[in-house]
């Protein structure tokens, strides 16, 4: 499992102390501590600049930012940095004294909840959540859609959702991808129901759907897309990342599958540094699975066969036997389609 990045920033000698004494009790994350010079010592980075251009130099970096500083400096120096709920970072906000920790930024998506209920328990400090659904002991849409693995298709709808949930109204979930929720303690207020025809009573609605289709129904609802799928990638040397993006777009489309699903894009190891792939995997949110050559060669009698790639690769096919392994033997949901130097193979991960 991937160690979660947090960066500790402060700016004053008590909260230096405070710092040192979170990233020792932290030492199950990956923690790195700024400060001004005058307070560095040999583990931690120096800030060089205003902290605003600061932290606009680190958000992308760290899943979370705990600042030890007052509040109002940190709301000003995040500001002009904040894009998105569903990319923005967790920050939290202690005082020198480390007798509070506040859930600032990103509370849900971006984990900062959790991050200060974790700082409290461990630093046996006051965790301030003032998000609605935690304060109500609900649930809001987007703390579902992360505990399924599931991106939400449209943030508007999701916050309309989360209100009426809030309110105490009936919500319906409909599980048309077989979500597992064997784990989530579902509020009493949201009900799974088997179909769509079954909302007569409800007032608003959480579908879970792979597809893009639009269900006009007569109550609010949000669609929550699973993440299953696993796209088998091969292409020629220097592809244009924007022609493999374009590629990958219109065959889900066609396919009626949202791009959100997108899991992982597998390939084999000659591609694994080629910056079209890279740069489709940043756009698309998905992880980049090398196959190696060995399992490839165990699969590869399954699919057709090129002599072509072969002479250039070793192997005979990529993208299936690809888009197979990394989906975990999944299933086919589009053999292998050319596309001008780009091949493409779609598989459902039902793991």
């Amino acid at each position: 499992m991937k160690t979660e990045k947090w960066a500790i920033v402060t700016l004053s000698q008590d909260g230096m102390v405070l710092a040192n004494r979170l990233a020792e009790h932290l030492d199950d994350h990956e923690c790195q501590i700024y400060t001004k010079e005058k307070y560095a010592n040999e583990t931690t980075k120096i800030i060089t600049t205003g902290i605003s251009t600061f932290i606009g130099s680190i958000i992308g970096e760290y899943q979370i930012i705990c600042c030890i500083m007052a509040t109002g400096i940190v709301v000003r120096a995040i500001a002009p940095h904040l894009k998105h709920k569903s990319s923005d970072p967790g920050i939290v906000v202690m005082d020198t004294q480390g007798e509070f920790v506040i859930s600032l930024l990103s509370g849900h998506l971006g984990g900062a909840n959790d991050a200060a209920r974790l700082v409290a328990k461990r630093l046996s400090a006051q965790a301030v959540i003032t998000t609605g659904t935690d304060v109500k002991g609900t649930m809001a849409v987007d703390v579902l859609a992360q505990k399924i693995n599931c991106r939400i298709d449209d943030f508007t709808a999701a916050k309309d959702v989360t209100a009426l949930i809030l309110h105490g109204d009936p919500i319906a979930l409909v599980n048309l991808e077989n979500c597992d929720l064997d784990a989530v303690i579902l509020p009493k207020n949201i009900e799974t129901v088997a179909d769509l025809s079954e909302l007569a009573n409800y007032r608003g609605a959480i579908i879970t759907t792979l597809a893009t289709t639009n269900t006009d129904l007569p109550i609010p609802s949000v669609k929550l897309v699973p993440r299953k799928l696993v796209v088998g990638v091969g292409c020629r040397r220097d592809t244009p990342g924007e022609r493999i993006i374009e590629a990958i777009g219109d065959t889900l489309a066609a396919l009626n599958l949202n791009q959100k699903a997108i899991k992982s894009l597998a390939t084999i190891g000659l591609k694994a540094e080629e910056p079209g792939i890279t740069m489709a995997c940043d756009f698309f949110k998905a992880k980049k699975v090398i196959i190696p050559n060995e399992m490839v060669q165990m699969v590869q009698s399954r699919f057709e066969g090129s002599d072509f790639v072969f002479k250039t690769t070793g192997l005979y096919a990529v993208s299936e036997p690809c888009g197979f392994v990394a989906s975990g033997f999944g299933k086919c949901l589009l053999e292998k389609q050319k596309l001008d130097g780009i091949t493409l193979s779609v598989w459902l991960d039902e793991n």
